[in-house]
């Protein structure tokens, strides 16, 4: 039953950690395309205005970035209390930083966007 558990745990980790670093990376990536939509823009000497939705468009995807990075967070945080759950509170995964509980801030006050659609 504990071999069972482990290879379950193990399987899940192997998904989980790999895609908080992905969700990192791509967060950096909207970041990169940010910054060259507005030094485009200037080198380009175009209109303030020029693609403005376009570029709310890509803030917004951010926000939603970090809201998605927050609901793995306290996936993982679940996960980890899973772990304990079932025996398996000494194994570590290969983490590649500490998952700490939830602030009780983030839980009364999610990461709200302002942006019209």
């Amino acid at each position: 039953m504990r071999q069972e558990r482990l290879a379950a745990a193990h399987s899940i980790a192997s998904e989980l950690i790999p895609y908080e670093q992905e969700l990192d990376a791509v967060i950096i990536r909207n970041a990169k395309l940010t910054m060259a939509m507005i030094e485009g823009r200037r080198r380009a000497k175009a209109p303030l205005t020029t693609a403005q939705k376009s570029l709310e468009n890509v803030a917004l995807a951010n926000v939603r970035l970090i809201e998605a990075r927050n609901l793995i967070h306290e996936a993982h945080y679940g996960l980890r209390e899973a772990q304990y759950e079932i025996g398996l509170g000494a194994v570590s995964y290969g983490d590649y930083g500490d998952t700490p509980p939830p602030s009780p801030e983030v839980m009364r006050s999610p990461l709200r966007h302002s942006v019209d659609a």
